[in-house]
């Protein structure tokens, strides 16, 4: 056990230079952000025309977001699209194709959508909805601050158990 928590704590200080806090939110409720700047990966299970919801606490700063899917099949012929509406009306955000190796957690993905949330007094809305294709594991991802608390290393022993019931569609 001693092992695996030390293993655990050096490899989330060795992939703090690329991983998201990864999260794993119920399906069917909107997913609350806070601390938007703090980056975090939201694994969730994409249902055609089903869309998932967002809401990101304020933000002073510009903030990155990236949707991504799984670079097999299935996630090539999804198509997802996200839009972010921070009170003045939805806004898209850009569909994009671009394959994407994630280290920490050895998946390959595509990222099909990438942009930002502008500096915001208000509570800002992403959604993401897939259009096309079968259910996919989609990846969302929000803010570009890394950072870890105890709780973010403790949870990386359950994480490959965790991915691996993701990429089955739970």
């Amino acid at each position: 056990m001693h092992r695996r928590l030390l293993a655990a704590i050096a490899l989330a200080l060795l992939g703090t230079a690329w991983a998201h806090a990864p999260l794993f939110p119920a399906a069917g409720e909107p997913v609350q952000v806070a601390a938007p700047v703090v980056s975090k990966a939201y694994y969730v299970q994409s249902l055609p025309r089903e869309a998932w919801t967002f809401h990101v606490d304020p933000v002073d700063r510009a903030v990155p977001v990236q949707v991504l899917v799984l670079d097999d099949d299935a996630g090539r012929a999804a198509r997802v699209t996200a839009t972010v509406d921070c009170g003045g009306g939805p806004e898209p955000i850009r569909a994009v194709d671009v394959p994407f190796y994630e280290p920490f957690s050895r998946l390959h993905h595509r990222i099909v959508a990438a942009g930002g949330l502008r500096p915001s007094d208000a509570v800002c809305v992403l959604r993401v909805v897939q259009t096309a294709g079968a259910g996919v594991p989609t990846t969302v991802v929000v803010g570009d601050e890394e950072r870890f608390s105890v709780a973010d290393v403790l949870g990386l022993l359950d994480l490959p158990r965790k991915l691996e019931r993701w990429q089955a569609g739970y």
